[in-house]
């Protein structure tokens, strides 16, 4: 997420098949594009996700950008490339896997994550029960809620 003043921020949730969340995680990139935070946060969401042994993965993010070049439909300039190279490495480690862009709207928890990023000068992943994922829980319930059903 770019922010006023030359400052970016990154964060991102994993969660279950049935939406429940299991990690969220938020980085502080001051001082780079908001591209590259965006790169970042991918490559960070999925990292993390190999760490706790999750192999078969949707991966989702607001960046058009970024998703096009991680699926080899553009290419972005240097700084941005490497990330994008690592982000390849890191999905030829996953068993199955699907990549899309999703709108900034229906992206509320993310975007709640990236900002909190400031309070933060290094990256920050938590996986227990506290304060910061029961709000996650909340904005998910409440973008679930919002989600029309076809009967």
């Amino acid at each position: 997420m770019g922010l006023p003043g030359g400052l970016a921020t990154g964060g991102g949730i994993i969660r279950t098949y049935l939406g429940a969340p299991i990690a969220t995680y938020v980085g502080n990139l001051n001082g780079h594009s908001s591209n590259w935070a965006e790169a970042m946060a991918l490559a960070w969401g999925i990292r993390l996700a190999l760490i706790m042994g999750i192999r078969i993965m949707d991966i989702e993010g607001d960046s058009k950008l970024i998703i096009d070049a991680i699926k080899g439909w553009n290419r972005l300039n240097w700084t941005i490339e490497g990330t994008i190279r690592d982000t390849l490495r890191l999905i030829s480690r996953l068993d199955l896997f699907r990549i899309m862009h999703v709108y900034r709207e229906g992206n509320r928890v993310v975007d709640y994550l990236a900002a909190l990023g400031l309070n933060f000068s290094s990256l920050r992943c938590w996986r227990n029960h506290n304060s910061l994922l029961d709000h996650v829980n909340f904005l998910l319930q409440e973008e679930k809620s919002k989600i029309p059903i076809n009967d």
